[in-house]
């Protein structure tokens, strides 16, 4: 897989005009852009997807629905679409995707290199077969329904939480929101 370029931000989210590629910004620990999509469904479940053994960072851990680094002149959304049909042959509407906030991630990495990325947080609502799901193996090697009571749980349980990515504010934001949309109390 070709390594794209990214933009470099300031610390307000803000393009500085450069842009380098994406190994050359966390080898140098400046800050860039990342999106998520959590999707959930009507049955208050969230979809997470198994890193694959094969990825550099955290490999064979449980991770957000879709999730990529956002190549240089690319907005948030693009990324989003784009890394649902990469990741697990997903076509997204861009329209339905709800924006749900946004955080840092600074992050010192295994070899000691800094992770830091501004990410834009989105949810989207899917009642979808995940046998209709095509998975990107580089990417992805297994996809699940969790109940969204199960993942906070989990993620409070200091055993089971090792089993996910350790990114903590993307997972917060997703058990804030996601009850909210769906119509129900968290």
């Amino acid at each position: 897989m070709k390594e794209e370029p990214v933009d470099i931000l300031d610390k307000h989210m803000n393009k500085i005009g450069q842009t380098m590629l994406k190994s050359e910004a966390h080898s140098k620990g400046l800050w860039h852009g990342g999106a998520h999509i959590w999707i959930y469904n009507s049955k208050g479940e969230v979809l997470m997807q198994l890193r694959s053994p094969k990825k550099i960072v955290r490999p064979n851990v449980w991770d957000v629905s879709v999730a990529g680094h956002i190549a240089a002149g690319k907005t948030p959304e693009e990324t989003v679409v784009e890394e649902a049909k990469e990741e697990l042959d997903l076509i997204v509407d861009p329209e339905k995707l709800v924006f749900i906030g946004s955080d840092l991630i600074d992050d010192v990495m295994p070899g000691g290199w800094k992770h830091r990325v501004f990410l834009w947080i989105y949810a989207l609502k899917l009642d979808l077969n995940l046998a209709d799901l095509t998975l990107e193996e580089e990417e992805t090697s297994e996809v699940k329904w969790v109940p969204i009571g199960q993942l906070e749980e989990e993620l409070n349980d200091p055993l089971l939480k090792q089993k996910y990515s350790p990114t903590r504010q993307s997972y917060d934001r997703a058990i804030e929101h996601l009850p909210k949309l769906l119509g129900v109390r968290n």
